[in-house]
């Protein structure tokens, strides 16, 4: 081999590390400019979420909360607001005011309005877009067939939860309530019902006494009301900011246009 014959070769060798050195780096710079820009996309914001169990709307699950209200929460109204909803594990209505008191959860989808916790600036956001329609579930035995006045009511003991609010029909000194603290509280006055404990058990919402009779397997009778029933709210903690409570207002507005969250709520009361 002469000396001519070396040299090309050592050129050849020189030109193919050249072009791997010059291939290397162009990687190199490609995964690192595309690292900036993953680095610099804004991170999805977490709203941490407190929440009651009254089902099918809130249900409590060994991975957290899920029913109608949550499901529907997660896929029409975060996605609208650009956040991501942190469900914290269900608590009594008690604790889940303090909570949002507190500024230990921002947001709850739904609670009702009373003077206490718009005195401690529970932030509500407008319009309400849930109504319960109160009852209160007896044994089929049981004499009362139609309630017209609080004092069909008299001498009743009625189960109920701690901080749960009622309607101005049932602040009567005539009803006696027996207050569950348990966080499956509609569970709670079920059995005390089937006991005898108890002798009706107060439900904001029709929904919720005919979940639980058909999974339970108990014979009730429901009996209305005659009240306009219970407006719900969603509501975030004083510290909420304000621009969050206004797209919160402008996702609502959207999702529950068209009768949108009916259609989650028929499918989960009628779930096996």
């Amino acid at each position: 081999m002469n000396l001519r014959t070396i040299a090309a070769l050592n050129a050849n060798f020189a030109a193919i590390v050249a072009d791997a050195i010059a291939a290397f780096i162009a990687t190199i710079g490609s995964l690192l400019s595309g690292s900036a820009q993953a680095q610099a996309l804004p991170p999805v914001e977490t709203v941490t979420v407190g929440v009651f169990t009254i089902a099918p709307y809130v249900k409590a699950g060994d991975d957290g909360p899920h029913g109608a209200l949550v499901e529907f929460f997660d896929k029409e109204i975060a996605p609208r607001m650009g956040v991501r909803f942190q469900w914290e594990r269900p608590v009594t209505v008690a604790r889940l005011e303090q909570n949002l008191i507190a500024g230990r959860v921002l947001f709850t989808p739904i609670l009702s309005k009373t003077a206490a916790r718009e005195l401690a600036h529970i932030q509500y956001t407008g319009e309400s877009q849930i109504r319960f329609t109160p009852v209160i579930a007896v044994l089929p035995e049981h004499p009362l067939h139609a309630i017209t006045a609080p004092a069909d009511l008299s001498g009743v003991t009625v189960g109920w939860v701690q901080a749960g609010a009622l309607p101005p029909f049932m602040q009567d000194a005539r009803i006696r309530f027996d207050l569950a603290g348990a966080i499956d509280w509609e569970r709670t006055n079920l059995d005390k019902l089937k006991r005898g404990r108890i002798g009706g058990a107060y439900f904001s919402d029709h929904h919720t006494a005919r979940y639980h009779a058909a999974r339970t397997g108990m014979q009730l009778k429901l009996l209305n009301l005659p009240v306009p029933g219970t407006t719900l709210y969603a509501a975030f903690a004083p510290s909420a900011p304000p621009a969050l409570v206004e797209r919160y207002r402008r996702a609502a507005s959207e999702a529950f246009a068209g009768n949108r969250f009916h259609a989650y709520l028929n499918r989960a009361v009628t779930e096996p």
